[in-house]
């Protein structure tokens, strides 16, 4: 019987593993698909051996604090590997675990290894190539950048665009999404959106909030929404409820919400690419432990790091990284975009050109193919 062993680290990366794993069982319902990962893997009908996503973090100095969880999750990999002998590993981004540790211990059992969603090597990595080359048998990618920094580097790569294409579609029509989340249809409307993980949310939502402050004494009519991510505990959002601000908060998906928003101060990350497909104009905010900053400036390789900047290779939305992510800056910058249509229809113009970079839809099936033509 055919089997397939995820490992997904972070909310992001067993999203996307929940969404593949279920597009191989409506093709092959026999295949049996095992893995460390989270709910929505485990919601896909992938049998868990440990949950890894609440591990997540950002870079070695972060993910040293889960360094218990991390080995506990490799022995059990390992045991799985040398019991049930799974026909192929689909790596799921999570470089800094996944491709030093994760891919040898892989290939020692001699399991072919699909890695699915690329680490961004391109950004402050390239180290991390030696790894793809000599562990990685394809790379499955979402951007037409990646795909040709593998090829160059002679590492077997299949381009399938991304999924977000097909996965943001609100099901709700304009009307209503705003009575679900109590938005008046004539004030202009700010969202907040400060990350898939606890510990982004925790550094995030402080500025973000004070913005959002800042911006409501500018601009007294402006009404605003919190986004939560799905996975990330209530209690993270403990603050906001606290608040003395005009704030709705809005659990769940995302897609009902950023249609109706006029701009969005928004955590670096897949995020930004959801506010594109929908013409959100945006300023990006991403904060880390200073450890983690200072070590990533040392081997950072790009200008930018939100993933609309990176695509355009120029600044299409304005970034505040680390002690410039002040909450003054942002709300300047949210106020410009707000009082100025001209400066909004512009970063919109170049948001749809960044949209139309992601590929046709149907990238989870294609990714399927190849991880069906590996295990044949």
């Amino acid at each position: 019987m055919a089997s397939i062993c995820f490992v997904a680290g972070d909310p992001s990366g067993d999203a996307h593993a929940g969404h593949l794993a279920t597009a191989l069982r409506a093709r092959r319902p026999d295949l049996v698909m095992t893995g460390l990962g989270g709910p929505a893997m485990r919601q896909a009908g992938v049998e868990l051996l440990d949950e890894l996503t609440r591990a997540a973090a950002i870079g070695p100095f972060d993910a040293a604090r889960h360094a218990r969880h991390l080995i506990r999750a490799r022995h059990r990999l390992e045991d799985h590997l040398r019991t049930a002998h799974p026909q192929l590993v689909v790596l799921v981004d999570f470089g800094d675990f996944n491709l030093p540790v994760i891919a040898p211990l892989v290939k020692r059992y001699g399991v072919p290894i699909l890695y699915y969603i690329s680490p961004q090597i391109w950004a402050w990595g390239r180290f991390r190539l030696r790894y793809v080359r000599r562990y990685v048998d394809r790379m499955c990618v979402f951007f037409r950048f990646e795909e040709a920094l593998y090829r160059r580097e002679g590492v077997p790569v299949t381009w399938v665009g991304h999924p977000l294409i097909d996965a943001a579609r609100p099901t709700l029509g304009p009307e209503d999404a705003r009575r679900r989340f109590g938005l008046n249809p004539w004030r202009m409307t700010l969202g907040v959106l400060p990350g898939s993980r606890e510990g982004e949310v925790r550094r995030h939502l402080p500025i973000m909030l004070e913005a959002v402050r800042l911006v409501s004494w500018q601009m007294p009519g402006v009404q605003s929404v919190l986004l939560k991510a799905p996975g990330v505990p209530p209690n993270a959002f403990a603050r906001a409820a606290r608040g003395r601000l005009e704030l709705q908060i809005a659990d769940g998906s995302p897609y009902e919400v950023l249609p109706l928003l006029d701009a969005a101060i928004v955590s670096s990350g897949t995020a930004t690419l959801e506010a594109a497909l929908f013409d959100v104009p945006m300023a990006v905010v991403y904060r880390t432990s200073w450890p983690t900053y200072l070590a990533a400036r040392t081997v950072l390789r790009i200008p930018h790091i939100a993933m609309v900047n990176v695509i355009a290779q120029r600044q299409v939305v304005p970034e505040f990284i680390q002690h410039r992510a002040k909450p003054e800056l942002i709300a300047a910058s949210i106020v410009e975009l707000l009082r100025q249509p001209e400066r909004r229809a512009l970063m919109q113009t170049d948001l749809r050109q960044v949209a139309k970079t992601l590929g046709p839809s149907g990238a989870v099936e294609r990714a399927a193919d190849v991880a069906l033509a590996m295990l044949r």
